[in-house]
């Protein structure tokens, strides 16, 4: 009878730690995607056409991260990190325009590069010098475990759906042509394309890490309108 006893404690105590550990990363989890949200939402918040055009001047000229195959996957200590920054007002981070797809409910702004400082708020450039309506404008985002974060949301685009960047002056409307999942070496596919204004948005096809394959979706310009204030 004791040496039961002491077994059946024994899987209770198991039994709780394993709980409390799931819980505990379910807690962190949690924390690290709002804010993730957070940090997204302030910088779009924020975004006005002074603060757009201060952005641009300031990546003149510099050169920015811009090989999406070389990021790194967030974590909470990095994001923590990033919202520290946001706190005390060290930030750099400057929104040079903001991405929706109203179809899935992605609303985010557009950072210049691939960093993770970029990449924790919303999409990245992946060329220098990118123009709004030109060339082919190609971004990129992280995807996340939770479905409604950063560029996870793109999994559920189709063709036809509508694709707007702004730089708070014009919006620029695209609609959704291709939607295909490509090799991670496959970066032909933010090429210029002659004739065509495109706007092409590249993620990694699942959250899995190392993931081998990415997510694009790509768009050709419909029409261009001023911004409403």
């Amino acid at each position: 009878m004791a040496t039961r006893k002491r077994r059946f404690r024994k899987t209770s105590l198991w039994l709780l730690v394993m709980f409390l550990l799931g819980s505990g990363l379910m807690l962190v989890a949690l924390t690290q995607n709002v804010a993730v949200t957070r940090l997204g939402k302030t910088a779009t918040r924020e975004m006005t056409t002074e603060s757009v055009q201060r952005a641009n001047q300031a990546a003149q000229g510099k050169t920015a991260p811009f090989n999406y195959a070389k990021t790194s996957q967030l974590n909470p200590l990095t994001v923590a990190g990033y919202g520290l920054q946001e706190l005390t007002g060290n930030s750099q981070y400057g929104a040079v325009g903001q991405l929706r797809v109203p179809a899935v409910g992605l609303d985010l702004p557009i950072g210049v590069g691939v960093s993770n400082a970029v990449l924790v708020r919303g999409a990245g450039t992946l060329k220098a010098d990118q123009r709004m309506g030109q060339g082919n404008y190609a971004l990129a985002g992280h995807y996340m475990t939770a479905q409604r974060l950063l560029f996870s949301p793109l999994k559920g685009v189709r063709q036809g759906n509508s694709v707007y960047l702004t730089d708070k002056r014009q919006v620029y409307c695209y609609r959704v042509t291709r939607v295909r999942v490509v090799d991670r070496h496959r970066v032909d596919v933010i090429d210029e394309v002659p004739g065509k204004r495109l706007v092409t948005l590249v993620t990694c096809a699942s959250a899995k890490r190392g993931e081998p394959k990415r997510l694009v979706v790509q768009g050709e310009l419909q029409s261009v309108t001023r911004e409403r204030v």
